[in-house]
């Protein structure tokens, strides 16, 4: 007989590894910029991190881009490619 448990339970590890990722981009924010982004701000799609946050913010981001970028990759071996 078809146990659905095992059947659901890939897609539970791939939710978790999403949120996993969105807390390691908050961290190399807070590690970086020293600014406290909540992950539910942070959304990731085909490898670009979209943070909904104020203009002075996102200012801020996209000056320190490239050494988050690589805090990331360090951390997670998931290529984030852009930050917007």
């Amino acid at each position: 007989m078809f146990d659905i448990a095992k059947y659901l339970e890939k897609f539970k590890v791939m939710g978790n590894s999403r949120i996993g990722l969105r807390d390691s981009v908050a961290e190399g924010i807070q590690v970086v910029c020293g600014i406290q982004i909540e992950p539910k701000n942070i959304d990731i799609k085909d490898g670009i991190a979209r943070v909904s946050a104020k203009p002075i913010i996102k200012n801020e981001l996209f000056l320190k881009k490239a050494k988050i970028i690589d805090f990331i990759y360090k951390k997670t071996s998931k290529n984030i490619t852009d930050i917007i």
